[in-house]
């Protein structure tokens, strides 16, 4: 696999600019060209890459460089990439969920921690249940982890059995395995259900399938990006619960990226990142880590208006397509009811324009 003298150059240009992380860097550099991409990036000051466009172009314009794998120009390393979605789908548990020859224009993937069968249970019965919305052609799935409770896992196993729409993956639920969760349950809907789009959520979040639909009903189809509320220069946090050492992200500041609570994807866009998932070396963050992961595949992050990951107030808004942190029944209740009677009064008008006409013309 070659590399230009220019990249070599620069990359030791950057080691001695940065001399306090040279042991850091000459462990990185023994790594396939994929992950020398992956240092390059980190270090490259962030300040230059202003939009979304650019992103894409100087990621293609490295790929291209460097001879890394794209779709376009795939290389030696696509044995290795069948290999990781081989051992990545093995570690599917129980797979439960009904497979059916439809496209789903909206496939809502929610990431869910084993023991919240009670918020499961208000997703089905409120914004989960298709009678609530216009749109039919959607579909709802839960990527769970396990616990090492049996009476909590013979619990879940019988709730995935009844319901047929809950993904069990072998993995240890714990704060810092979402990332994983996430991989995995992508990388099993792009095998196993048809769709156009995913909404990948939380399961404190609501989602308005109405709004999300209409929403992808106005964009360019054959525009590859994933959508959400996108945060632009997040600080790392060195100290506190969730801090994030060096070693772990080198830079002071995140890539761009859609908070995890709720984005949208294009099918396509899925099946672009999935080669660059790495189930070893994944980042504890999982809206970070998919951001990152988007980036090197030239995946733009487009901000878009209704995803309201801070809605801490429980606040109804008319353009909501998620909203996030959904705190009790309650608030779930009062965004999907609110939603609801929406539906309800446009449909009471449009029956009554309809019987109005028929009284005065027919």
């Amino acid at each position: 696999m070659g590399v230009d003298v220019e990249f070599i150059l620069r990359l030791r240009n950057i080691m001695k600019a940065n001399n306090e992380y040279v042991d850091f860097a000459i462990l990185e550099i023994k790594k396939t060209a994929n992950e020398w991409k992956v240092v390059l990036n980190k270090f490259r000051n962030q300040n230059q890459i202003k939009t979304s466009n650019r992103n894409k172009g100087l990621i293609k314009n490295k790929n291209e460089k460097l001879k890394i794998k794209t779709f376009e120009n795939l290389t030696l390393n696509t044995d290795i990439d069948i290999l990781r979605k081989v051992l990545t789908l093995n570690l599917i548990k129980l797979d439960s969920v009904l497979k059916y020859r439809t496209t789903y224009r909206l496939l809502v993937m929610v990431t869910s921690q084993s023991r919240n069968s009670v918020r499961r249970k208000w997703i089905r019965k409120l914004w989960g249940n298709k009678s609530v919305w216009k749109s039919k052609k959607w579909r709802l799935v839960f990527v769970t982890g396990q616990e090492q409770d049996d009476k909590l896992m013979k619990k879940l196993t019988k709730e995935a059995k009844r319901y047929k729409d809950i993904l069990i993956v072998d993995i240890v639920e714990n704060i810092y395995h979402s990332t994983n969760k996430t991989i995995i349950g992508l990388t099993w809907v792009s095998h196993n259900i048809n769709f156009e789009y995913v909404l990948k959520a939380h399961d404190d979040t609501f989602v308005h399938i109405d709004n999300a639909i209409h929403f992808l009903e106005n964009i360019n189809k054959s525009f590859d990006a994933y959508y959400g509320n996108v945060n632009v220069d997040s600080l790392v946090h060195r100290t506190g619960a969730y801090a994030v050492t060096r070693r772990e992200h080198l830079l002071d500041k995140y890539d761009p990226y859609c908070s995890g609570s709720g984005f949208i994807m294009t099918n396509n866009s899925v099946s672009e990142i999935i080669p660059y998932f790495d189930l070893k070396r994944a980042f504890k963050i999982d809206d970070v880590y998919i951001g990152e992961i988007a980036l090197r595949a030239g995946i733009p992050a487009i901000h878009t208006q209704g995803f309201y990951m801070s809605n801490i107030e429980c606040e109804y808004e008319d353009d909501i397509i998620a909203s996030h942190p959904v705190k009790d029944f309650e608030c779930l209740k009062f965004l999907t009811s609110k939603s609801s009677q929406i539906n309800n009064i446009t449909k009471y008008i449009i029956i009554y324009i309809i019987l109005t006409f028929m009284k005065n013309y027919l």
